[in-house]
């Protein structure tokens, strides 16, 4: 009898470790099986286009792992050609849905491979697939209104919600808060850049602001590394730069 209870205990333990493991594996989210069903450029591969005209990629996909929602972006990785592409301002969620996204080179060149890249809500890679494509982009013909549009625009104010000089987990976002004053009557777009070779992640263009106002940008250091500045960037509708500031801060990002 003993033996028998021996032996029962033993399988609940064994139950126990199974169910912890598979809950183990169910949580972590730096694994994922998304999978991107069907893409829909617009426009469609083999086009001409001018520089700064945006290709919009629809994505159809499904996941059920990891849990949560995820952050993704269209990107055109191959930096031979300044490229702008368009931030995660809304995520792919749990089960079937349909997404899209715009990216573009801003002078003339070529693209031949999309990138389309998700992360988790701690910005860990999880995914990324490329894709062929064939566009060619030429100078766009900008008259002078448009390519000075916007000059003058100027951040005024930067909040940072880890204020520097600070010592901070590699991997923790850092939320910045930007105000702006332009004078774009097309907008402009807003950067704040680490200036580091180590793996980091920034928030993209989500969409042009005008006038005053305030808007929210953030980054993600990945690696063990010191950043000490911030590029401060602006460009206008014809991808002109029409601000363009290095900020001194004093970051230690540590394992």
């Amino acid at each position: 009898m003993e033996n028998v209870y021996i032996t029962i205990a033993g399988l609940i333990a064994i139950g126990v470790v199974f169910y912890v493991l598979r809950r183990a594996k169910r949580q972590d989210n730096t694994h994922t099986n998304l999978r991107i069903s069907a893409i829909t450029l617009s426009p469609p591969s083999g086009s001409v286009l001018q520089a700064g005209t945006p290709i919009t990629a629809t994505l159809d996909y499904r996941y059920s792992a990891p849990r949560e929602p995820l952050f993704v972006w269209v990107k055109i990785l191959d930096t031979t050609y300044d490229s702008i592409y368009e931030g995660s301002h809304d995520r792919m969620n749990p089960g079937v849905g349909r997404i899209s996204r715009s990216v573009h080179l801003t002078q003339a060149g070529t693209v031949r491979e999309l990138s389309i890249v998700a992360k988790n809500k701690d910005f860990v890679e999880v995914f990324n697939q490329a894709v062929a494509v064939d566009f060619r982009y030429e100078e766009a013909e900008l008259d002078e209104a448009l390519k000075n549009d916007g000059r003058g625009s100027e951040i005024t104010g930067i909040r940072l919600s880890v204020p520097s000089p600070a010592t901070v987990k590699a991997g923790t976002r850092i939320d910045v808060e930007v105000e702006y004053n332009t004078t774009a009557e097309e907008g402009v777009d807003i950067w704040v850049i680490p200036e580091t070779q180590a793996n980091m992640t920034y928030e993209g263009t989500m969409g042009r602001q005008i006038e005053t106002g305030v808007v929210h940008k953030h980054f993600t250091i990945i690696d063990p590394c010191k950043v000490n500045s911030l590029k401060l960037l602006m460009k206008n509708a014809s991808s002109q730069t029409v601000y363009e500031r290095s900020m001194p801060v004093d970051y230690t990002f540590t394992a």
